[in-house]
């Protein structure tokens, strides 16, 4: 599991990226070129390429997504919501990772592919209660054998859930709630 470290010092145009990776449960590449034009009343389409045997479709994103993505500046000529240089998308992933791993020295050794990890793991608690074929879906994976042939439900609705719930517990994880209750004097005062 990632720690709550990468989180805080995940910062800039990388650091987004990142955390939108982990909010979404999808690919690095996927996340790095998503554009503007996919975005429509908080919802992704994401792109499938020629050869890709599929992907999660159309997401609803959770606000905790939104807001990230709406932090983005909007670059003239870039069409990418984690703009490059140019008219591309963010690169320098090698790079933006080294440096990012410099602020987290005491880190065990990890990739960028563990926050789907991470996303999927999480979605697997019993405090998300997302079932497992829900959690396969919002990933973006096939769907094998007879369900997969004969199951063409969208599952928008059940993804929207399985990512609000996702987003929940990483607000808690990262942003934990004040602790329940008053502080209580324990001291007793004399009374003369």
């Amino acid at each position: 599991m990632i720690r709550c470290g990468l989180w805080k010092v995940s910062d800039g145009t990388y650091g987004a990226l990142l955390k939108v990776a982990l909010l979404t449960t999808q690919r690095i590449g996927k996340v790095k070129t998503m554009k503007w034009s996919d975005l429509k009343d908080g919802e992704w389409t994401i792109a499938t390429d020629k050869r890709e045997k599929g992907n999660a479709g159309i997401i609803k994103l959770p606000e905790m997504v939104t807001d990230i993505i709406n932090q983005q500046p909007h670059l003239a000529g870039n069409p990418y919501v984690f703009a490059g240089r140019g008219n591309g998308p963010f690169n320098a992933l090698s790079q933006r990772k080294r440096e990012l791993d410099k602020k987290l020295p005491d880190m065990r050794p990890w990739v960028v592919h563990d926050l789907r990890r991470t996303a999927r793991s999480v979605l697997s608690k019993a405090e998300a209660g997302v079932p497992p074929h829900i959690a396969e879906r919002v990933l973006g994976h096939i769907i094998r054998g007879v369900e997969g042939i004969y199951d063409r439900h969208s599952y928008g609705p059940e993804k929207a859930h399985a990512l609000r719930q996702l987003a929940a517990i990483v607000e808690k994880i990262f942003n934990p709630p004040p602790p329940n209750g008053v502080a209580i004097d324990r001291k007793k005062k004399r009374r003369a």
